[in-house]
C-alpha cells in the first residue's frame, strides 16, 4: 500500500467475446476488443500520478493471467467474487478497507472521456468527503467512493443496475452522507457512445480510443474478422 486511497479498477480480462458485448453487437467481437483495451490504456494514462493506488478487480477471475501480460507485472490484480455487480463491488470495497485503506471508489473501464483532472478531484474529493459519486447521462454512474468509516454497503443491495433509475436510488441511499458530486461522464456502451466521443474529440484524452474509433468509422459496416 502506497497511498492511503485506493481506486477500484472493475476490469474484464481482455478476452474474446467476452468483453463489451453490447457493443460488439454493432461492431464485432474483434473491434469490441480493440476499443476495450484502448479505453482502458487511456483511462491508465489519465489515472497515473493521481495520488491514489489503483487495484484492478477482474472479471472473470481465471483471466487474471491474460490480464497482467496485458497491462503488466508491478499491480494488484484481484478476482472480482462472484454474484451481481452489486455483490461485486461491494466485495472490492471490501477488500480495499480490509487492506487498511481509509478511503476507496470504484470506477468503471469503458470511461474513455476521463482526464487526469477528473482523476485528481476524485482524489482530492476523497481526501475531503464522506462519499462522491459520477453521475452517467444514461441515469447510472461512473464512479462511487466512500470514506472507510462512512462506507454504506447498502448502496449496492437491491439496486436496479443498467436501468435510468440507478443512480436516483443510490442517491437515494447515501442522501445523509450528502456525498460530493463529480462532472458527468459517459460510458462507451453502444455504437451511438463512440461516435457522440469521436464527435466531441475531448480535448487531451482518449488517444488510443479516438484512434481506433476513427478507423473503424471509416469502415462501416463493421465486420468480425473472427
Amino acid at each position: 500500500m502506497t497511498n492511503e486511497i485506493c481506486l477500484l479498477f472493475m476490469l474484464r480480462a481482455p478476452l474474446h467475446g467476452k468483453v463489451k458485448t453490447r457493443l460488439a453487437r454493432e461492431v464485432g467481437h474483434d473491434a469490441a476488443l480493440g476499443l476495450y483495451r484502448a479505453f482502458v490504456e487511456d483511462m491508465l494514462d489519465s489515472l497515473d500520478g493521481c495520488g491514489a493506488d489503483v487495484a484492478f478487480f477482474v472479471e472473470p477471475g481465471d483471466g487474471i493471467g491474460e490480464t497482467r501480460e496485458w497491462l503488466g507485472d508491478g499491480r494488484v490484480y484481484v478476482p472480482q467474487c462472484q454474484g451481481d455487480l452489486g455483490d461485486r463491488m461491494r466485495g472490492a470495497f471490501e477488500w480495499a478497507f480490509g487492506a487498511g485503506y481509509t478511503a476507496a471508489a470504484c470506477i468503471g473501464s469503458d470511461i474513455a472521456g476521463l482526464s487526469h483532472w477528473h482523476a485528481k478531484s476524485l482524489v482530492r474529493l476523497m481526501r475531503s468527503e464522506p462519499a462522491l459519486i459520477g453521475p452517467s447521462p444514461d441515469g447510472g454512474y461512473w464512479t462511487i467512493g466512500f470514506n472507510a468509516k462512512h462506507y454504506l454497503p447498502q448502496a449496492f443491495q437491491g439496486m436496479p443496475w443498467s436501468t435510468p433509475e440507478l443512480f436516483g436510488m443510490t442517491m437515494g441511499v447515501m442522501q445523509s452522507l450528502q456525498p460530493a458530486m463529480l462532472p458527468e461522464l459517459a460510458d462507451i456502451d453502444t455504437l451511438e457512445n463512440l461516435r457522440e466521443l469521436v464527435r466531441s474529440r475531448p480535448a487531451g484524452v482518449a488517444r488510443r480510443t479516438l484512434a481506433v474509433a476513427g478507423a473503424l468509422l471509416g469502415q462501416e459496416p463493421f465486420k468480425d474478422q473472427s
